[in-house]
Parts: C-alpha cells; sequence; structure tokens
C-alpha cells in the first residue's frame, strides 16, 4: 500500500483481496485479467508470483499512474464510457469494490458480461449493507457517511446478498460460489496483528461463516458466463 492509495491493503487470509488473489492465482499462466477499478494496483501486486496479464479501467488518473508499472494496459475512464474493443476477450473480469461506486451497476455488469467469452470468470466484491453495525446505527436513527468502509461516502448502490446474487443471476452468470468476509480489524488496531488479536480475529471469521448475513463485511462472489 502506498500513502496516495484510496483503501488499505487487507492482508488477513479471510479479506476480499486475499480471497480474490488466491482465485486468480490458479488461473494459468499468461491469463488475460481485467481489473476494474485498479486503484493505486493493490490486486495486481499481489499476483506477481503468478505470470498474468493485468488490464486495468481505473478512472483517478493518480492512482492509475501508481498502478501502472504492474499492468500491460490501464484505460484512465469510468467504465461505463471505456470503448467496448478494450472490454473484450478476457479469461477473468474482477470488479473489487467497484459496482457500490457506480449509478447503474447492473448494466454495465451486463456490458461486461456479453462482451465476454463463454467460460470467463467474474469475481465481484461489494459491501455488505445488511452487516450487524449497520443495523444497530439504523436502529439509533444514524446512517452517517464515512471516509471508508460500508458507508464510503462515494458509494451509490447498497447491496445485500440477496440483492447482489439477483443482480449477478440477471446478467445471465452462473454463480459459482459467494463467500464473506469480516470486518477487517487487521485495520482496527495493532493488537489483532499479535497473537491473541489473530485468534479472534479467527473466531470472528469462523462466526461470520455461520451468519453471513448478519457479519459479513463484504460479499465476494465468483460467477462464470456459462
Amino acid at each position: 500500500m502506498t500513502s496516495d492509495s484510496p483503501y488499505h491493503d487487507k492482508p488477513s487470509r479471510w479479506s476480499s483481496h486475499s480471497r480474490i488473489v488466491a482465485r486468480l492465482d490458479i488461473l494459468p499462466a499468461h491469463s488475460k485479467v481485467l481489473d476494474v477499478g485498479t486503484a493505486t494496483g493493490t490486486l495486481a501486486r499481489m499476483c506477481q508470483k503468478n505470470p498474468l496479464r493485468f488490464f486495468g479501467v481505473e478512472s483517478d488518473a493518480h492512482w492509475a499512474q501508481i498502478a501502472s508499472p504492474f499492468y500491460e494496459k490501464i484505460w484512465v475512464q469510468s467504465v461505463d464510457v471505456v470503448d467496448e474493443k478494450f472490454l473484450k476477450g478476457y479469461e477473468a473480469i474482477v470488479l473489487g469494490d467497484v459496482l457500490e461506486h457506480l449509478a447503474a451497476p447492473e448494466a454495465v455488469l451486463q456490458k461486461l458480461v456479453n462482451l465476454q467469452f463463454p467460460d470467463s470468470i467474474f469475481i465481484i466484491s461489494v459491501p455488505n449493507i445488511a452487516n450487524l453495525w449497520i443495523r444497530l446505527n439504523l436502529f439509533f436513527g444514524r446512517f452517517d457517511y464515512t471516509q471508508r468502509g460500508i458507508l464510503d461516502r462515494t458509494h451509490l448502490r447498497f447491496f445485500t446478498r440477496k440483492t447482489l446474487l439477483a443482480m449477478v443471476k440477471n446478467t445471465g452468470l452462473e454463480i459459482i460460489s459467494i463467500q464473506p468476509t469480516p470486518i477487517p480489524l487487521e485495520l482496527v488496531s495493532v493488537f489483532f496483528a499479535t497473537i491473541p488479536g489473530k485468534a479472534l480475529h479467527a473466531a470472528l471469521a469462523h462466526l461470520t461463516y455461520l451468519m453471513p448475513t448478519l457479519l459479513g463485511y463484504q460479499f465476494v462472489v465468483e460467477a462464470k458466463k456459462p
């Protein structure tokens, strides 16, 4: 992570970053990956042990410049307006914490699906607006935007597990898996880098697996174009 990064790297094995990277790492070498919303290049930087061909879309020119060493090409535009010829023919398309920033996320996802060959993989992560913390705040009449997280002030759309799955199915994708991620406690306090902190984080991750709609911080979906 750089000081200019809009997001923190989430290194725990339960995070969306780690789960997306784990899936990309089993792709055949030299597979073409389209990373929609590269930010400062977290995913491509974390995947360097597998010689994948990364291409990216990033609307922020400064972030795209930081990310550029890890990508063959980055289009510095919103995905809504990138020429379709640049969005075709990828083995994997990653939309990591992107769709919630778009006014018409399903339309953008549908366009990307239409442009790929059968069997291409889509990996999508979005925050869970039904997380317990948000529910408790709503109970007390609070819905305050923040700099990052589930209520990031740049989020235009909100998803629950049910609405995310409905959107993915509506685009014709075949869902392979959906995984919840726990709250990224490693970003909350340095305590969670200690042995007892890691044990507590592991316990929360297990509880999140058991109660995904209530405790999930994000959902990570893997889907395939049939």
